[in-house]
């Protein structure tokens, strides 16, 4: 009995022993699976393990702060229409802003032609909209005016007249040679000769003025036959913008010719220094008064003639804009007008002056008008039936805004309005950064309906691409992917 008790004793030690071993093992792989987590093994999905999928695959979130960086699609792009420019530094011109619209400039712009004479419409050689050039025939008449019936006839008198004192005066001066007749006799001929002249001449300045060409007349001399019709063409214009008719100048230096000459003999002088010097002008044919077949009277307008290549802005300026305007025009600085573009773009048009400004206040809008030189260009240009029909860019009545120069704001960087976003307090521009736009905050330091001066602070850097245009959709789309509160994991799923 006492020999057993130490081996009991033995086995109770061992035991204990082995039950401290295993307790310790268990604890040891406990702690392990605490601190160093599962195994790839348990971490591993088939997936991953098959193909090597990562769910951040193709997101290179380097160099981007996911809270204010958007990516966007080619598709998200041209929905926007989204335009980068880089972005430069250099001067602001602040502008003060007035409404304007374009005018003819009057006394250019328009011309009026009229009948020259009383007659019925047999022809119209031009339409509404065509393209015509200074000399071109636009009517064509058929006389009715008793004025110039009986002128004509009276020419024609004169005309059968004068060929029987020349005949008569030869006759005299044969027989002048020989004695049988005294000088004084061919000398009474020859006097009655320069009163014939002298009254042909002014027939023919009649003829003229009412309207008949130098080859019309001389066909009357020399066929002894009425003209019937006449054809009306557009006028001539001169050096000085004024109007000039062809037939008048012949007229003018043919009568500074030799008058012992007949008429169907004089050769107009080569031009002095004061004549006239044509310059090439087209016209559009703005207005068609007449329709063939109607009858007209001297001096009624039949049709209006335009020239568009010029055209003024009238500018209408307020109390608080007349310092600004009387400086713009002292100092010839150039103004600006803005206008929408067929897309809703924003058109600017440089390089205007002031031509004048009114001496009259508006007493309903207590405006002042001044006005603008504007030089137009032909936009559309198309031939049908052998006729020039053309649409010039800026059109009388078309609204715009008059931009005047205010103050300069040095080393700035100018953007479009467009290009910058608000929320709150805050500004913000967006710059492309790989297939990334980047929000970046920014003070405005002043703008207007066109573009923006953000201070040169160090946060964008010229050389930079910047949005634009779209900025505002920028902004709300990252709202929108954010929820509120950006989530750097935002469109991901885990």
């Amino acid at each position: 009995m006492t020999s057993s008790i130490p081996w009991l004793a033995s086995l109770r030690t061992s035991i204990l022993s082995l039950l401290a071993i295993a307790i310790a093992v268990v604890i040891g792989l406990y702690l392990l699976t605490d601190f160093d987590g599962p195994s790839t093994a348990q971490t591993q999905s088939p997936s991953s393990v098959d193909d090597g999928h990562d769910d951040h695959a193709g997101h290179d979130h380097v160099g981007h702060d996911a809270a204010n960086s958007l990516e966007l699609t080619s598709q998200a792009r041209a929905n926007l229409r989204l335009q980068t420019e880089p972005v430069t530094v250099g001067p602001y011109t602040k502008y003060a802003e007035v409404p304007g619209m374009v005018t003819p400039w009057p006394g250019k712009t328009h011309i009026s032609i009229t009948s020259p004479l009383t007659g019925v419409i047999n022809a119209i050689h031009v339409s509404r909209g065509e393209l015509i050039a200074s000399g071109s025939p636009m009517f064509r008449l058929r006389l009715t005016h008793q004025d110039l019936v009986e002128t004509q006839e009276d020419f024609l008198l004169q005309l059968g007249q004068l060929d029987v004192e020349d005949r008569e005066i030869q006759r005299l001066s044969a027989i002048t040679s020989s004695g049988a007749v005294s000088g004084k006799t061919r000398l009474a001929r020859e006097y009655e000769r320069e009163k014939l002249l002298a009254g042909l001449r002014a027939a023919k300045q009649s003829m003229l003025l009412h309207g008949l060409t130098e080859q019309q007349i001389a066909t009357i001399e020399r066929d002894r036959t009425l003209i019937r019709e006449v054809i009306v063409r557009a006028p001539w214009v001169e050096e000085d913008n004024s109007l000039h008719h062809e037939a008048l100048s012949q007229a003018t230096n043919r009568m500074a010719g030799n008058p012992e000459a007949r008429l169907a003999s004089m050769q107009p002088p080569p031009l002095d220094d004061h004549g006239h010097t044509h310059i090439d002008a087209e016209f559009v044919v703005s207005e068609l008064d007449v329709r063939r077949g109607e009858s007209v009277t001297a001096g009624q307008q039949i049709s209006q003639i335009s020239d568009f290549s010029q055209l003024l802005i009238e500018g209408l300026a307020y109390q608080r804009d007349a310092r600004l305007l009387r400086q713009a025009a002292d100092t010839h600085a150039e103004v600006q007008a803005t206008m929408s573009g067929p897309d809703g773009d924003v058109e600017m048009i440089g390089g205007l002056n002031v031509i004048y400004i009114g001496n009259k206040i508006e007493t309903e809008s207590r405006s002042l008008a001044f006005y603008v030189g504007l030089e137009n260009e032909i936009e559309r240009d198309e031939v049908r039936n052998q006729k020039r029909y053309v649409s010039w860019r800026f059109k009388p009545g078309q609204r715009l805004t008059l931009r005047l120069p205010v103050s300069r704001i040095e080393n700035s960087i100018v953007v479009p309005k467009d290009a910058v976003a608000e929320e709150g307090l805050n500004r913000f521009v967006f710059i492309e950064n790989g297939d990334h736009f980047d929000r970046v905050a920014v003070e405005i330091v002043a703008r207007d309906s066109v573009h923006v001066a953000i201070r040169n602070d160090g946060q964008i850097w010229p050389g930079q691409q910047i949005a634009v245009r779209g900025a505002h959709q920028l902004q709300m789309e990252m709202k929108n992917r954010g929820g509120g509160a950006i989530d750097p994991h935002a469109g991901h799923n885990h």
